[in-house]
């Protein structure tokens, strides 16, 4: 099987959040050891990631040992990184086993071709957003930055997060662009595309091919699976994967119920 989560966030909570929202993960990628073909981390992981010259996020080991644990059960890992975490490159490779990307996937999987991404700044509209990414991905910025001390560049990143901004007006407006551009991108021939960002599960199909938006582990816990016989919406709760919603296939404008960000 293959499996998909994204935004998770870590490190941009209170305590009693992060610990819930860390414990659960390394239990689920626990669950998915001999289960788990591939998984792809569709982005925000991390609250903040930053690769220094000689210095990596310490914070998280738990989650970055269990992704170590998957790698070497034979699981490959992909991650894709957001908004918040784009920085992730060789050292979280040396220390995961997983192949970070910073730009979109492409690949088959169960006779599928697939079209990934986290999502942020991809739909139309947004041009102030896509001009501040454009900028803060640049080689300059990344070099200007990687000039602070970790302690500090850890603290800026943090005062810009943003977390309080994922509120569901900002949810309900950043879906429509969303679908279109999930559409467009079937309608280019691939047979699925898959993001994350939106903090919202939601999948439909349409007769070119099927659109996910993966969700959030942050409040929702959310699971994406592909099979032999397509896509399943998932929660990880109670110690298991079960299904979000009794209508996961097909649903065009009602998301699975998730908790409200």
């Amino acid at each position: 099987m293959v499996y998909f989560v994204a935004d998770a966030h870590l490190g941009g909570e209170c305590p009693a959040s992060e610990e819930a929202k860390e414990r659960d993960l390394v239990s689920l990628l626990a669950h998915l050891e001999g289960r788990a073909s591939v998984l792809y981390v569709v982005g925000d992981l991390f609250d903040f990631w930053f690769e220094y010259s000689t210095v990596a996020p310490y914070r998280n080991f738990a989650t970055l040992a269990a992704l170590r644990s998957l790698s070497c059960s034979g699981t490959r890992i992909h991650f894709l990184g957001g908004n918040h975490d784009y920085w992730a490159g060789p050292a979280f490779e040396a220390i995961t086993g997983g192949i970070a990307h910073r730009q979109p996937v492409v690949e088959t999987q169960f006779g599928r071709r697939l079209f990934i991404a986290h999502g942020d700044g991809l739909p139309a509209g947004d041009l102030r957003y896509r001009a501040l990414k454009a900028v803060i991905r640049s080689r300059p910025a990344i070099a200007g930055f990687g000039l602070l001390h970790p302690t500090i560049g850890a603290a800026v990143a943090r005062w810009a997060s943003g977390l309080s901004d994922i509120t569901e007006e900002r949810i309900q407006r950043a879906l429509p662009p969303m679908r279109a551009f999930l559409e467009a991108k079937l309608r280019e021939g691939f047979d699925a595309a898959v993001v994350g960002h939106v903090h919202r599960p939601v999948m439909w199909t349409t007769d070119r091919g099927t659109a996910v938006i993966v969700g959030d582990w942050m409040r929702g816990r959310s699971v994406v699976e592909l099979g032999s016989e397509g896509f399943r919406m998932l929660r990880w709760t109670e110690g298991r994967l079960q299904p979000a919603a009794d209508r996961e296939q097909g649903a065009t404008d009602t998301p699975a119920p998730t908790s409200e960000p």
